[in-house]
């Protein structure tokens, strides 16, 4: 009977016992779980300061946060993709590239890691490379308007005009007021002489975004090529308003006005073009051609000398150095430049040397 009654006890105690172990691993389990939310809640805390950081600027004190974040959760793509942004915005591209990289190891259908790596691959002029990642990010998805824009932008680069309108128009299709993609089609469009398509799309540039003073340069450009001088005039103008150092605008509007025969007006815009950028070879020779215009030949031999120098290989600066030599009575001067305006192809400059230096 003993027997029995110890067998009894026996079984209630090790009854008992499996009871409490299995207690007990239902609170493991539960401190598990409980232990694993906190460090998801940690992990997001960090991740949320890092975004804070980024929206003021201080892509070190984001990378810093996304770091704490990533430690916690190595997983967290948002995250490192963020921190990839961060590196991006400090000019880090090889750190930032990695984590762009290492995000489409976690989500392959990642399409912003696909863009941003083309970013990083146009920065280092790998094209092709760059290309390929934009069509990626394309391909994932087709609503983003700057994938478009952005590839876009590269056949241009490739001289592929009508490719690259195509993504354009697929770019403005998404974005309505996508100044830039406007201007650019508006220039691939001015590459195929398409003069008019062209003006039509800088002024929806300008439209959009009234502060673009270089669609208003190009605009004036355009406006130019079509013997609109007082409109291209008018154009540029408002370039210059926009922006007080645009020196590109003055040698442009300088143009504009030689076109019209506003030779010292002229001569006045590509000076202004020089105060701002010194070694512009342009300017200076476009200078020259105006001073001859206005017969200030010594003037325009000067110009021609510093375009020359900034250049060597510049023929319209030999070629109008000669005019301005044959009109000082220097005829060995000036055929000696025409004959190196005509070794650089300047096709002009071996007419004048055939016409005038062989009599």
């Amino acid at each position: 009977m003993r027997a029995i009654i110890s067998i009894f006890f026996l079984a209630i105690f090790c009854g008992t016992s499996l009871a409490q172990e299995d207690d007990l691993q239902a609170k493991k389990d539960s401190l598990i779980q409980n232990d694993s939310l906190f460090q998801i809640a940690e992990a997001e805390r960090h991740y949320n300061l890092g975004v804070s950081f980024m929206q003021q600027n201080d892509n070190s004190g984001a990378i810093a946060e996304f770091n704490q974040a990533l430690s916690i959760m190595p997983n967290f793509a948002v995250a490192k993709f963020n921190r990839g942004m961060a590196y991006f915005s400090m000019n880090q591209n090889d750190k930032a590239k990695g984590d762009f990289i290492q995000v489409l190891e976690m989500d392959s259908t990642y399409h912003q890691a696909h863009f941003q790596i083309g970013l990083v691959q146009m920065k280092n002029n790998q094209m092709e490379q760059a290309f390929a990642s934009y069509s990626e990010a394309i391909a994932l998805n087709k609503k983003q308007a700057k994938y478009f824009y952005y590839r876009g932008m590269l056949r241009f680069q490739q001289n592929e005009f009508k490719e690259a309108i195509i993504d354009y128009d697929r770019a403005i299709m998404l974005k309505r007021d996508y100044a830039y993609a406007y201007n650019d089609r508006g220039s691939a469009k001015r590459k195929l002489n398409n003069l008019e398509g062209a003006v039509a799309d800088y002024v929806l540039a300008v439209k959009s975004n009234p502060g673009l003073a270089f669609a208003y340069n190009n605009l004036g450009s355009a406006k130019r090529q079509q013997k609109d001088y007082d409109g291209a005039i008018s154009e540029y103008n408002q370039a210059i308003r926009l922006k007080k150092e645009y020196y590109v605008a003055f040698n442009n509007r300088g143009m504009a006005k030689y076109a019209n025969k506003d030779y010292e007006g002229a001569v006045s815009d590509f000076t202004e073009a020089i105060k701002i950028k010194e070694d512009y070879a342009f300017a200076l020779n476009n200078r020259a051609s105006a001073k001859i215009r206005l017969e200030k030949y010594k003037s325009a031999i000067i110009d021609c000398d510093a375009a020359i120098k900034l250049d060597p290989s510049y023929g319209y600066a030999f070629y109008n150095r000669g005019i301005a030599n044959e009109m000082t009575r220097d005829l060995d001067a000036a055929c000696s430049d025409w004959e190196k305006a005509a070794s650089m192809g300047i096709e002009i400059a071996g007419e004048y040397k055939r016409i005038t230096c062989n009599q």
